[in-house]
């Protein structure tokens, strides 16, 4: 049963042209700037929204293999599922939604963006896996917001954003239930 009151809702505005926020969320070469290593995307509805970030793990475990673009209104809406990364096996066999909604805040470089990632059930491991949501959004925004400040990340010394903790204890989990 989803649990609609779990929402992850995130904001931030940034100095960057509403083209240029677009082109960091739909190319492949904008979303290894700020959100993961290496992506696979097709901006188009059905496209993929492939994000790879544990590029030695077997395939099928190195991120979001499989996941599509469900809504795309250029230079203001972005939908793509997203799935749990494997340390949540059992939530990581269904995938959520995460939509981003672009607005210019000024003409020329300010935009700001809306985030809501939703889909999330009930049950312990949902709950790890928002909690490790949460933080992650934070930590992606952030990301995002240094691309457009300090430049491009460095995937082998990757920016934290100031504030940004520890990620949030797992438990360890050595089966899958039915």
């Amino acid at each position: 049963m989803i649990d609609s009151s779990k929402v992850i809702r995130k904001e931030t505005v940034t100095t960057a042209t509403l083209e240029d926020a677009w082109k960091a969320w739909t190319t492949v070469e904008g979303v290894t700037s700020f959100f993961v290593p290496k992506a696979n995307t097709e901006p188009v509805v059905g496209g993929r929204y492939e994000l790879f970030l544990s590029l030695k793990a077997p395939k099928g475990f190195q991120g979001t293999e499989g996941c599509k673009i469900l809504a795309l209104e250029p230079q203001k809406h972005l939908a793509f599922e997203f799935i749990a990364p494997p340390q949540f096996p059992n939530v990581r066999r269904l995938s959520t939604r995460v939509d981003v909604i672009f607005d210019q805040v000024a003409k020329g470089g300010v935009v700001k963006l809306d985030l809501a990632h939703s889909g999330f059930l009930e049950g312990e491991e949902w709950d790890e896996f928002f909690e490790f949501s949460t933080w992650n959004w934070d930590l992606v925004l952030g990301r995002f917001q240094y691309r457009f400040s300090g430049g491009p990340i460095d995937w082998n010394n990757p920016y934290i954003p100031h504030g940004i903790s520890a990620r949030p204890e797992r438990k360890l989990r050595d089966h899958i239930s039915s």
